[in-house]
């Protein structure tokens, strides 16, 4: 009698593929809020110069303060990495909550100023990168679970949503028609009073 076998294909391995993409992409879009951030202060013109205070001490301590919050929020995407190897559909609720909020920080900060043509192609290209992760973390979420469930953290996610969507999607608007606009003449400011005169160029002004 001829003994016939039958290979089951194995879900690990797309589990786990699927569990790469969905925490590469989060951690990517977690990053590309620092270079948002660091991207929308050089696109504004923020003055770093000593001397009569400048910005460097506002600079400062929003860095400590970016450091400190997304520190807590890395510490949550570990949580949430852990879950979604474990227990997938919790793991990836939480991962799509760093992901709007990602997304609401980059989208929303309208960092691109008139004639950054190539700061804000880079916005688009950090925007897209938080609805990505959020797109492939909808399958084990949607797969994984009882519908019960599924429909409460559907209803959760919803309400976070909205109020990011709403604030991102005219952001980003304004960013593009910002950066199609004519770039202004740079101009310079003198300051007086603090030692030895200093110029430094003025950011661009939103049309």
């Amino acid at each position: 009698m001829a003994m016939v076998s039958t290979v089951s294909p194995n879900p690990g391995a797309s589990s786990h593929t699927l569990w790469f993409w969905a925490v590469g992409l989060t951690a990517v879009g977690m990053i590309g809020v620092a270079v948002d951030f660091f991207g929308g202060t050089s696109a504004a013109g923020v003055q770093t110069t000593p001397g009569c205070g400048g910005g460097i001490g506002i600079l400062i301590f929003l860095l400590l303060l970016l450091a400190l919050a997304w520190g807590f929020v890395g510490l949550v995407g570990v949580v949430g990495a852990i879950l979604l190897w474990f227990r997938p559909n919790w793991g990836a609720l939480v991962l799509i909550s760093i992901n709007l909020l990602s997304f609401y920080l980059i989208a929303g900060s309208q960092s691109v100023y008139a004639g950054q043509l190539v700061w804000g192609a880079e916005v688009l290209v950090l925007a897209a990168i938080p609805p990505s992760a959020i797109a492939v973390l909808l399958w084990p979420l949607w797969t994984r679970g009882n519908r019960l469930v599924l429909a409460l953290q559907l209803l959760i996610l919803g309400a976070l949503a909205v109020p990011v969507v709403l604030t991102a999607v005219p952001g980003l608007a304004t960013d593009v028609n910002s950066a199609f606009q004519a770039a202004p003449a740079p101009q310079v400011a003198s300051h007086a009073g603090c030692g030895a005169t200093t110029g430094f160029i003025v950011g661009a002004e939103r049309p």
